[in-house]
């Protein structure tokens, strides 16, 4: 009897503990594969045993998968299976750099990210393909010949968000960010000195752009679509700009844009650029569709605040 009553308590015990262990912990299962540039002998992408290259562990990877990359220069372009996810050991110390310069660095897939890492000298830093959902967050993306990060459109879902958070994203050749038509959060970058826009968004985009250093860059800092698009721009520093600090064009179609709390100070030409894109000038339209509260700091910019309607046809 008494070791029955000792089995019951046992029993009771496990129960409790599978109860108390949350339902994330049993679900969310990942592998994990390891990748060091120094790796010798035999590998098999264990903590004791890690791949050399990242080709490798993206070959290995089988559905949820996380990439483990210690610091160290691996050159290679890197092409991501759907559900993969590649965390750097530093920002700084993990560089991926393209073997095959007229190819992005690395492309993603649906469900991906990629974390601590810096990528350089490809076609473009990254390119997201038309159906992905990714994630950025924390890189170094510099030096590439086209866009730092490049995002293909694909009607704005917003099941397919691309999320760029916390980034460096500097001397690229074009944009610093490009994107077709899309779902976008884009928060708390530093987009600077790229050759070409520091953020360039198509129309039909909806998108989230708050918190970000936008500096320096050759072209605006900004440039913007109101047409089918709803945005939301707050809290942004657009400096030194050598256009327009931001860019608004309207080729006729309703939209929204709202910029909110943002220093926009000393670019080459208008704080704030409306450049219409069909004929007759439509006050009340711009007026509905393009607003700025009363928060912005909007001063010192080489031809003025707010332009006039730029009437391009």
């Amino acid at each position: 009897m008494q070791i029955s009553k000792l089995k019951l308590v046992i029993l009771i015990l496990a129960a409790i503990t599978i109860i108390a262990v949350p339902s994330f912990v049993l679900s969310s299962h990942k592998d994990k594969i390891y990748v060091d540039a120094s790796a010798k002998n035999t590998q098999d992408g264990s903590v004791g045993r890690p791949y050399k290259t990242i080709e490798q562990a993206m070959k290995t990877a089988k559905g949820k998968t996380e990439i483990h990359i210690a610091k160290g220069t691996y050159k290679e372009n890197v092409k991501m299976k759907d559900k993969v996810e590649i965390y750097g050991e530093s920002e700084s110390g993990v560089v991926i750099e393209a073997n095959d310069k007229s190819e992005p660095v690395v492309t993603m897939e649906n469900e991906t990210l990629i974390n601590k890492v810096t990528l350089k000298n490809g076609s473009d830093g990254v390119e997201v393909k038309d159906d992905a959902k990714a994630s950025i967050i924390e890189c170094t993306i510099e030096n590439n010949k086209r866009d730092g990060v490049y995002i293909k459109a694909n009607g704005a879902e917003k099941s397919k968000m691309v999320s760029i958070s916390n980034n460096v994203i500097k001397n690229n050749h074009s944009a610093g960010i490009y994107a077709g038509k899309r779902n976008l959060s884009i928060s708390e970058n530093d987009i600077i000195n790229n050759g070409g826009d520091g953020v360039d968004i198509e129309k039909g985009s909806n998108a989230w752009i708050a918190d970000n250093r936008i500096n320096s860059n050759d072209k605006s800092g900004m440039k913007l679509r109101v047409d089918g698009s709803t945005i939301w721009t707050k809290g942004n520093s657009i400096r030194k700009n050598n256009r327009e600090g931001i860019e608004i064009s309207f080729s006729g179609v309703a939209g929204r844009i709202d910029v909110a709390k943002s220093k926009i100070i000393d670019n080459d030409r208008y704080g704030i650029a409306r450049v219409q894109r069909f004929g007759g000038i439509n006050n009340s339209a711009w007026n509905s569709y393009v607003t700025f509260d009363n928060k912005n700091t909007i001063e010192s910019n080489g031809s003025g605040s707010v332009s006039g309607i730029i009437a391009i046809r």
